[in-house]
């Protein structure tokens, strides 16, 4: 017996090391049928703790750097607590803090018996996407505990995240996350929590506390978009009686007072996200309280009053730093009085409250309505503001159960408008509307109203022109509203929402002269045609680096069937893509709509399926026949860092070697003749140095190469050889 613990010891060692997410951060999941891309925890924790500073616990289908979310606290709160010692507590606190995680003794996953923690479900199999003759699954993956199980996803979502979670306060927490691709539900998450107290305060079936009653339960969450936008404004809607929507958001980034830096127009989260012509972080991040019951056991009426409290606090705020088992006494008192009032009480802060709120809550005055000029005036300001929400308070018998559903939003405008407009703004050319600050048309937010000179920059753009683009990024709010009803929609009919057709299989071969694309027919139910979309450089929107156009902008290039101009059909022959240029694709099915009912806003019309299902994640290139050693051709020579837009769209320190022969080794050499790179070739007549965007001019190495005359020697297997000499300037 003691050799076989001495055995399990060194296992479980052997896998803490070689699998370190595992312990004690547990283990993450993404939503990837969503337009953001959700990751979600087995514990259901969002700290510091998992996801590690610089790593976003989102991401989404466009604009530099993608992250949209970060790190965040969310906690338990009790009163008149007894441990399994018989200890009495004043107070008690379980949960995850913004830095702090604690998954093996604090808010513990429960592994089923099979050892999982958490499973993913997908209502449909996984479109198969082939890219010459490689399968690639990246969109839309099936890992480890994953399943194909309509059963389990509800309604007609297509994705549910599930895991089971106990507390060391004895109330455990059944967890769903649900998405959708459907266009109109694309842009939120439902997270539904089932909290019950069982008394178990370990992941062991024993009931340590039994028949103890749980009083004043408070469920806290904290929402903070320090990763984009890093100094953003928080604000909240919903807290006045009759309102539905309640929704807690940020927006903004406005760290630097010289410029009109809203929607990071300039600067971003470091120097490596600078200016290229591109508004960088435009949107708006929210969550939104869906459903609290009204009463313990009752899943089915909306306490309307709730959240309790919404609080306007920095983001490294004491009670939301630290796992609930490292906190002070003096910390658990604060953050349990935040639970109750907010922060409009709390030592050193005075936040005013907002006076005829819903009848027992608690609400700061929204950030944006304090008549502050930028985010760093708020009481109690330290690293960056962050907004705070809870749900409560509930007496829970042994045994009683309530349910609480919250939606994480974006709001946003498109990448490609986000283009448009940055460009025009950067050459003072942008419009809105009636062009009249603080006209009928003006929709900006109240400090720009208090504070006009918001509006002023030292970098010799108009007060119009940055006011023009500045309404434009306020859409983003009009576009979070919408997915927050949309969510509420959803909830309310049960997860069922008008479905297109199901995402085809399809596979992308390289070719002489052209790309074929070609899809089978399992989506040719409910079904009218196909569209085929192509996009330039990558598979999702933005302006690489040295360069100043969009890449990876979705365009339709083809469609057949119902309405169309094409008969249908089940492949299409891409003639017009353009010689060492990447391009990515997409195959949609959709509908004629006459089966679909009606959505959150109305009929909901014909329907695709969604392109986030099944674009191709590697590219594909128009390719020629195999030429001689004679044809050979070096593309760009010179290769000029600073040419940008004149080198291969997306594609950073791309070169090519064209009218290769079609067998060949390809050395190239620096002038005083060091071997850096040798490239085996064996296809059509075109070689990139590098197959990948990280192999472009690196040596064998992986180091970029420096300026300087390069000489390129390509030999035959039969032993004949030419030179190339070629160009590079950084």
């Amino acid at each position: 017996m003691k050799s076989n613990r001495l055995l399990i010891a060194v296992i479980l060692v052997i896998i803490f090391l070689a699998s370190p997410e595992l312990f004690p951060q547990g283990i993450k999941k993404e939503m990837g049928v969503t337009y953001v891309r959700w990751k979600i925890t087995d514990s259901a924790d969002e700290g510091e703790g998992s996801w590690g500073w610089g790593e976003s616990k989102s991401w989404y289908f466009g604009f530099e750097g993608g992250g949209v979310n970060s790190t965040k606290a969310v906690m338990m709160g009790c009163v008149n607590w007894t441990d399994a010692n018989g200890t009495d507590w004043p107070l008690w606190i379980s949960g995850h803090g913004q830095w702090e995680v604690d998954d093996l003794l604090g808010v513990m996953p429960v592994p089923d018996a099979e050892g999982w923690t958490i499973h993913r479900y997908y209502s449909t199999q996984p479109p198969a996407i082939t890219v010459d003759g490689v399968r690639w699954d990246d969109p839309y993956p099936l890992n480890f505990s994953d399943h194909v199980d309509p059963d389990k996803v509800p309604g007609t979502a297509d994705g549910l995240i599930e895991s089971y979670i106990n507390s060391d306060m004895g109330v455990s927490i059944h967890q769903r996350v649900i998405g959708s691709s459907q266009k109109n539900h694309n842009k939120y998450i439902l997270r539904e929590y089932i909290f019950k107290n069982t008394g178990n305060t370990d992941i062991n079936p024993d009931i340590e506390l039994p028949n103890q009653t749980i009083e004043g339960f408070y469920f806290l969450k904290q929402l903070r978009a320090v990763d984009g936008p890093q100094r953003p404004w928080q604000s909240a809607i919903g807290q006045y009686p009759g309102e539905e929507l309640r929704v807690m958001y940020a927006y903004g980034q406005r760290e630097n007072e010289e410029i009109d830096d809203f929607g990071g127009s300039n600067t971003a989260l470091s120097d490596e996200y600078t200016w290229r012509g591109q508004l960088n972080r435009p949107f708006f991040w929210g969550e939104q309280v869906v459903f609290a019951s009204a009463a313990p056991n009752d899943f089915t009426n909306d306490d309307l009053n709730q959240p309790h409290s919404t609080m306007y606090l920095d983001v490294d705020f004491e009670g939301f730093t630290f796992q609930s088992r490292n906190m002070t006494t003096d910390q658990k008192e604060l953050l349990y009085q935040a639970m109750e009032e907010g922060a409009v009480n709390m030592e050193g802060i005075f936040w005013p409250e907002l006076s005829g709120t819903k009848p027992g809550t608690h609400h700061g005055i929204p950030m944006d309505q304090r008549g502050f000029r930028t985010v760093e005036e708020m009481e109690g300001y330290g690293f960056s503001p962050s907004i705070a929400y809870s749900v409560g308070p509930y007496d829970l018998a042994f045994g009683d159960s309530i349910k609480i559903v919250i939606a994480e939003l974006l709001g946003t405008i498109s990448p490609e408008v986000g283009f448009e407009i940055g460009t025009a703004w950067t050459k003072n050319e942008a419009e809105w509307g009636d062009m009249n600050p603080g006209g009928a048309t003006d929709i900006l937010p109240p400090q720009y109203t208090v504070n006009p000179d918001l509006l002023e920059s030292s970098d010799g753009r108009s007060t119009v022109n940055n006011w023009a683009k500045d309404n434009w990024v306020y859409t983003g709010y009009d576009s979070l509203i919408e997915a927050a009803k949309a969510a509420k929609w959803a909830y309310d009919n049960n997860y069922n929402i008008p479905q297109p057709p199901k995402a085809p299989d399809f596979e992308v071969k390289s070719l002489p002269d052209n790309i074929r694309i070609s899809w089978g027919s399992n989506s040719e139910d409910d079904f009218a045609g196909y569209r085929v979309y192509r996009a330039l450089g990558s598979y999702y929107p933005h302006v690489p680096e040295d360069q100043t156009i969009l890449v990876g902008a979705w365009e339709k290039v083809f469609e057949c069937g119902e309405g169309t101009a094409n008969p249908l059909t089940n492949e299409w022959y891409d003639t017009g893509a353009q010689r060492g240029n990447a391009y990515y694709y997409a195959v949609s099915a959709f509908d004629d709509g006459t089966g679909n009912g009606n959505d959150y806003n109305g009929p909901a019309g014909s329907l695709e399926s969604s392109l986030l299902l099944n674009y191709t994640t590697q590219s594909a290139f128009l390719v020629k026949e195999g030429g001689t050693l004679d044809d050979i051709v070096v593309v760009p020579n010179p290769y000029n860092l600073s040419a940008g837009d004149n080198n291969f769209p997306g594609e950073p320190n791309k070169i090519m070697f064209f009218n290769v022969p079609s067998v060949c080794t390809i050395r190239i050499f620096t002038e005083t003749g060091d071997l850096v790179r040798v490239i085996e070739h064996e296809g059509g007549g075109d070689k990139p140095w590098g197959d990948i965007h990280q192999e472009h001019q690196a040596t064998d190495i992986g180091q970029i190469v420096v300026s300087g005359i390069y000489i390129a020697h390509i030999e035959t297997p039969d032993g004949a050889s030419t030179v190339r000499k070629f160009v590079v300037v950084r």
